[in-house]
């Protein structure tokens, strides 16, 4: 009889196993497809209910608020009423017996829900699930790449549900919900960052709409026979106006680019480029750049630079004219920047040597940064909006390379980047 009774179980485990197979297909398939994890857990409720005992299954998530660790309650399904112990419920982590659950990884059995409540009168959660009826609970922790992120209770209105056997089942639910959460995180996480986009996009849009009508009658009013009129100063003053309408243009249109390049609105374009034309184009853009000021401008080429390469030349391009234009900028007039392309590993370097102003050590780690400036200045009061360089980091790292400096204070910077 005793040995009938465990082949009962074991076919039982079995089928069970089999059914739990089948279901995290299922769940599998809805988020290949997209659905939102409030329909996913809603599926997952209804289906495990002839797998594994239950009447209410909640996920708490850990928040943290004022420097102090929570778990509030983000999702409860019951076949009972839920009248005390629901969404939005919460309560601090520390020093609580869930706190043991999450550091520990192991699940707890509380078979007794009302002799448990004698035990701990102070836990204000066992009060409010004993009259919303529950009896009886298992608590698995949920964890995402090895860190704690929650707890799942499965409860039942009976006492004694669960045993030990039933761990490893609820620990691979657990895994499986740890998974739905984190897509449902990084699904939300990409519709925030694209709001976020379309946000800036309309507000540079609106910053610019007005910009361009101040730039139109500026143009407009110095076409007038009465501007010639006007006394030198108050020429100066619509050379002032002019100068600074053109600089927020250019810092309007870097903020535009950076902000595509932050949430990834216009993707690099990979093609084959023609080195040959590619270098022959950077040569004149480089002399034109360096014109400014008199400065000399070298474009030296390694002996195993092939003729073909695979980038976006036009992005490239943009980080080769950042950087010519920065080195420009910071260097005095009649002296030289150099360019030097070479090629190992299979990529290929990038280097741009100035005899400019050098820019102190501890100074560097604000290079690359949105907005970061130096206490070096322009040579000539050139305006500087400090997104040039972050943009040529966005680029280099779109194209899966990276982008460094080296400067001697007073004797000049080497700007360098690779792409694969």
């Amino acid at each position: 009889m005793m040995s009938q009774d465990s082949d009962i179980k074991k076919v039982n485990l079995h089928e069970s196993q089999f059914q739990f197979g089948r279901l995290l297909l299922k769940i599998n398939h809805r988020i290949a497809a997209g659905d939102d994890s409030k329909s996913i857990l809603d599926f997952l409720f209804d289906s495990l209910d002839a797998i594994i005992p239950f009447d209410r299954i909640g996920i708490a998530l850990i928040e943290e608020h004022n420097k102090i660790r929570i778990l509030r309650s983000i999702w409860v399904k019951s076949k009972m009423p839920v009248c005390n112990l629901g969404v939005g419920y919460c309560g601090p982590l520390e020093g609580s017996s869930l706190q043991h659950i999450l550091d520990s990884g192991q699940s707890r059995i509380l078979n007794n829900l009302i002799e448990y409540g004698l035990k701990k009168p102070e836990s204000q959660s066992t009060k409010l699930a004993l009259k919303d009826g529950i009896l009886s609970s298992l608590t698995c922790p949920l964890y995402l790449k090895n860190e704690p992120i929650g707890v799942v209770f499965f409860s039942s209105r009976k006492t004694d549900t669960y045993r030990s056997q039933h761990i490893d089942t609820f620990l691979e639910i657990a895994e499986e919900l740890s998974f739905v959460i984190s897509q449902d995180r990084i699904r939300r996480k990409a519709a925030n960052l694209k709001s976020a986009g379309q946000n800036a996009r309309m507000l540079l849009h609106d910053l610019k709409s007005p910009l361009g009508v101040i730039q139109g009658f500026l143009q407009i009013a110095q076409e007038q026979a009465w501007y010639e009129s006007l006394e030198d100063n108050a020429k100066k003053i619509f050379s002032v106006l002019e100068r600074n309408a053109h600089h927020m243009g250019d810092l309007l249109n870097e903020l535009a680019e950076l902000n595509q390049l932050n949430f990834q609105i216009n993707r690099i374009e990979i093609s084959e480029v023609n080195l040959n034309d590619f270098f022959s184009k950077l040569i004149v853009a480089g002399n034109e750049i360096a014109a400014k000021k008199e400065i000399r401008f070298l474009l030296k080429i390694g002996p195993n630079v092939p003729k073909i390469f695979l980038f976006d030349s036009l992005k490239i391009r943009r980080v080769l004219d950042n950087l010519l234009s920065n080195a420009v900028k910071y260097s005095v007039r009649q002296t030289t920047i150099e360019c030097t392309v070479n090629f190992k590993l299979n990529r290929l370097y990038f280097e741009i040597a100035d005899q400019g102003q050098g820019i102190p050590t501890s100074e560097l780690h604000k290079l690359f940064e949105e907005f970061g400036k130096t206490s070096v200045l322009p040579t000539e009061g050139e305006s500087s909006s400090g997104l040039g360089l972050a943009i040529a980091k966005k680029i280099v790292e779109q194209h899966g390379g990276q982008i460094s400096v080296r400067s001697e204070f007073g004797k000049g910077s080497v700007f360098s980047f690779w792409i694969p």
